[in-house]
């Protein structure tokens, strides 16, 4: 089944928009507001803990959410091949960014000089992003005639995956 209208491109761009948006934000630690449960109070973007631990993950949620409707709103105006074009490489990225930073810290960790440049966590994801827009456009025609539903599953169980892999330190305290 592919898509073919309006709504369900605005649907499957907004799901795998939010998962993509969620994961970035977590990593990057971008809220678009911080709450204080102790002190009750709610801040804009990112602010330090003033007493008591700090809730990020309702400005990540907002952030997400915010930037997946207008992406998602603007892709309803893109040609289906080309939306399908920039949601392969937009998860070839993530999937190479994933590989790229893993790589990146291997290699630091077992160098026997200070590389401190494979700590970059941009130099990964320019190289993941410039290696997913190359595969991306090699990709035969024929598979970017249509919206595949399916990245609507795909993507967002990929952020899992790349979540509970950043996650993994606060899981196994």
């Amino acid at each position: 089944m592919m898509a073919t209208s309006r709504p369900a491109t605005f649907a499957i761009v907004f799901t795998v928009a939010c998962a993509a948006i969620y994961t970035a934000c977590t990593e990057l630690n971008l809220p678009l507001a911080t709450y204080h449960p102790v002190i009750g109070q709610l801040d804009l973007g990112w602010v330090p803990e003033r007493r008591g631990p700090t809730m990020y993950w309702y400005g990540w949620m907002l952030t997400a959410s915010i930037g997946a409707l207008v992406v998602a709103f603007l892709a309803t105006f893109v040609p289906e091949n080309w939306l399908q074009r920039g949601i392969a490489a937009a998860a070839l990225a993530a999937v190479g960014y994933l590989a790229c930073c893993s790589l990146a810290l291997f290699i630091y960790d077992r160098a026997p000089i200070e590389l401190e440049f494979l700590t970059w966590r941009w130099l990964s994801l320019a190289v993941a992003i410039v290696l997913a827009v190359v595969v991306a456009c090699l990709l035969p025609a024929r598979l970017n005639e249509r919206l595949w539903p399916g990245w609507a599953w795909i993507v967002p169980l990929g952020a899992i995956a790349v979540l509970g892999y950043y996650l993994t330190p606060y899981f196994t305290r």
